[in-house]
């Protein structure tokens, strides 16, 4: 919570620094900036271009590449009041998810923790770890760090959730920078962002089974994909988009990163190819050739695996698609009862969602020199997009309550994070102002829900399952008593055997038992 802290005062101390508008950075191509001094304007000056997202003060708009800042909402929004508003709502959230994490892990693995970790009975390579296929999806980048931290914790599994509320927190802290990079300073209406990513709605990612690398290093890596596409510039910033790229697509549901850089890099070398400058349609063709190849890679040794036995495709009701993909965005606000109604106002946000990307892809294909916020949400947006349409693909056979799964929401706060950002690039400042208010209030609910009862009570089972098992070392019996199953096929993974081991090196359950 310390590095928590020092990180928050980091940000607002980037926020006076970053957010000086005397000092503008304006985009080469897409995200390739260069600090560019401008001229101190008049305050009218700054209005007029305000206005005018596309503008730079004290610019001719025929002549120079659109502004890589797009105001940020006003009417007091800026300034030491906001800042600090933003800083005591981060932390606090924060708090909040570390205080969770605190009370209600328990030090048992349970599902599919027991594959996910499995190299920790039987010792692989690292980079068999991070290759290796669990369901759907390699798991990557995530498993490979937890499984060198419990080593270090006699393998207590609370390791696991103290690193996904670590890498959720820290994705936060990154989106704030980019914030900052891409729109201006700080502001009152930036709570939005540690709201977005901090709701405990998303309890499952924490405290459930599916780990490190499907959900929580998949959205970190996304927030750090997005920085090195604006931050970046020439074949520097490719190399860190095509490392980054890499460790997305291996790890957990990353994959659907794919089809957005080779979008990105594809319009930078048709923006090339039109201009007729030979470095510029080069560089991008290489680096999408890369991409490519490391997607390719992906698919090597990969064997298709739904890990739900009822999947079909295509499947018989063909209406269950749109309802199972809007109750999952319903969801994230919070929207948990009914089924029409839910659905509805989650299919309303999906059309919202889908409008913005072609809209900022439109952006990007017209104007090579498009700024970088429409580079930020046409990532974010695309991104949770295609996440949310494969998992309505996959899981739409388990029905409505499948759809309201807690593990899913993690992967859509890119998309209400790009939602923000839209809203960031509107130019008349009333309808932006009242855009953002709007949108946070609909987003409260998630933020104030706290979820306890689904907390405590998966919390409960664990612990119970765990004090049975310690007391009478039988699976099945405490399977029935305490009505919880650890896993569903014990035989399969040699589970007693694998508890034995536990026992006697006292490990996982067993840690500071005599």
């Amino acid at each position: 919570m310390l590095a928590l802290a020092l990180g928050v005062r980091a940000l607002l101390r980037a926020e006076l620094f970053f957010g000086d508008p005397d000092n503008s950075r304006e985009s080469q191509g897409f995200g390739s900036p260069s600090l560019t001094n401008v001229g101190r304007e008049s305050a009218s000056e700054l209005r007029r271009s305000r206005s005018t997202p596309c503008s730079i003060p004290g610019m001719s708009l025929a002549s120079e590449p659109m502004s890589s800042r797009t105001a940020a909402p006003t009417a007091g929004g800026h300034g030491y009041a906001s800042s600090i508003l933003f800083g005591v709502t981060a932390l606090a959230l924060s708090f909040r998810f570390g205080w969770v994490v605190l009370k209600y892990a328990v030090n048992l693995f349970f599902y599919d923790e027991w594959n996910a970790y499995a190299s920790l009975f039987d010792r692989q390579p690292l980079w068999r770890v991070f290759v290796a296929q669990h369901g759907p999806h390699r798991q990557g980048l995530g498993v490979v760090i937890v499984t060198k931290l419990l080593y270090f914790a006699h393998w207590d599994s609370r390791a696991q959730a103290f690193t996904v509320a670590s890498a959720i927190v820290l994705a936060m802290i990154l989106a704030t920078y980019l914030k900052i990079r891409a729109f201006g300073p700080i502001s009152a209406w930036d709570i939005a962002i540690p709201v977005i990513f901090l709701g405990l709605g998303q309890w499952e990612a924490l405290l459930g089974a599916t780990g490190a690398s499907p959900e929580a290093f998949p959205l970190l890596l996304i927030a750090a994909y997005c920085f090195a596409w604006i931050e970046g510039r020439g074949v520097i910033r490719n190399v860190a988009v095509l490392v980054i790229h890499f460790l997305l697509i291996f790890t957990g549901f990353g994959i659907f990163i794919a089809g957005i850089t080779l979008l990105l890099f594809g319009l930078e070398a048709y923006h090339g190819a039109k201009t007729r400058d030979r470095w510029r349609t080069k560089t991008p063709l290489l680096s999408l050739a890369i991409a490519t190849a490391s997607l390719g890679s992906f698919f090597y040794g990969y064997q298709f695996n739904p890990s739900v036995a009822c999947y079909h495709f295509p499947y018989h009701d063909r209406a269950a698609y749109p309802v199972f993909l809007g109750l999952m965005f319903a969801n994230f606000l919070a929207v948990k009862q009914g089924v029409i109604l839910a659905s509805i106002l989650g299919m309303g946000v999906v059309v919202v969602v889908s409008s913005l990307l072609v809209l900022h892809i439109r952006a990007l294909w017209k104007d090579s020199s498009a700024d970088r916020g429409s580079m930020l949400i046409v990532i974010l947006l695309g991104f949770s997009l295609t996440f949310s349409a494969a998992t309505a693909v996959g899981r739409v056979c388990l029905g409505p309550e499948g759809a309201r799964a807690s593990r899913y929401l993690t992967l859509l706060i890119p998309a209400f994070l790009g939602i923000y950002f839209s809203i960031l690039t509107i130019g008349n400042d009333r309808k932006r102002v009242m855009l953002a208010g709007i949108f946070i209030l609909l987003l409260l609910p998630s933020c104030v829900h706290r979820n306890h009862k689904e907390i405590e009570a998966f919390s409960a089972l664990k612990q119970n399952w765990k004090q049975c098992y310690l007391a009478h070392e039988d699976i099945r019996f405490c399977d029935a008593e305490a009505n919880f199953q650890l896993y569903p096929c014990p035989e399969c993974i040699q589970m007693k055997e694998k508890l034995e081991f536990l026992k006697r090196n006292r490990l996982n359950l067993y840690a500071g038992r005599k």
